[in-house]
């Protein structure tokens, strides 16, 4: 990653595997004065934007005031939290693609990655990754009455206009009740809800 250091400095420009390193946060990057205990910032790759997204280095960070965390740095006013990533993930943009070809296409060497109908294929309308609405159900279970605070992004292109939205419960994010909110590429939002609608 080129940032412009050198020496220890260089240190934070890429972890390897299986090794650690601390960053440290400026006050900057925490909670404002309107801010709840967290906010949320979005990792991505900067090395190759667009085709490490497509194949998932990106991701979540949350920053809890230091009076708001608990050891562990969760926040300490939330029984429960659930972090949901918004995108249309094109996977002809990805480095996997001819990988999966290769692995997935019943006979790869008929496969045209010039095809309009197979690119269509390859974007994933996605949350988490899951298409079809099949992620787990126990993934997103919390239980009447707990404090929930959900970690909404919108990542991808113009064509990522995404309005999560909640049936039977609200939510209260960006300092108003509600039962949607609006993502668009690149934004994220935090929403708190306390459950009263039992049901799936």
């Amino acid at each position: 990653y080129a940032d412009g250091t050198s020496g220890a400095a260089k240190n934070d420009d890429g972890v390897a595997s299986g090794a650690t390193y601390t960053y440290e946060v400026p006050e900057r990057a925490g909670p404002g004065p309107m801010d709840g205990s967290p906010v949320m910032w979005m990792y991505h790759s900067q090395t190759d934007e667009v085709a490490d997204d497509y194949s998932g280095l990106v991701g979540p960070m949350v920053i809890t005031k230091a009076s708001a965390a608990r050891t562990d740095g969760t926040p300490n006013d939330v029984d429960r939290e659930f972090f949901l990533q918004f995108k249309v993930s094109d996977e002809n943009a990805s480095p996997y693609l001819q990988r999966n070809i290769d692995k997935f296409a019943g006979k790869p060497a008929t496969v045209s990655s010039d095809d309009e109908e197979f690119g269509e294929s390859n974007l994933m309308h996605s949350v988490n990754g899951y298409v079809y609405g099949n992620e787990p159900l126990e993934a997103l279970t919390m239980k009447k009455g707990e404090r929930v605070r959900w970690y909404l992004m919108g990542v991808g292109t113009e064509v990522d206009l995404h309005t999560p939205h909640w049936h039977g419960n609200t939510v209260t994010a960006l300092g108003m009740r509600t039962d949607v909110v609006n993502l668009l590429p690149a934004s994220m939002v935090v929403a708190d809800m306390v459950p009263d609608d039992v049901g799936t």
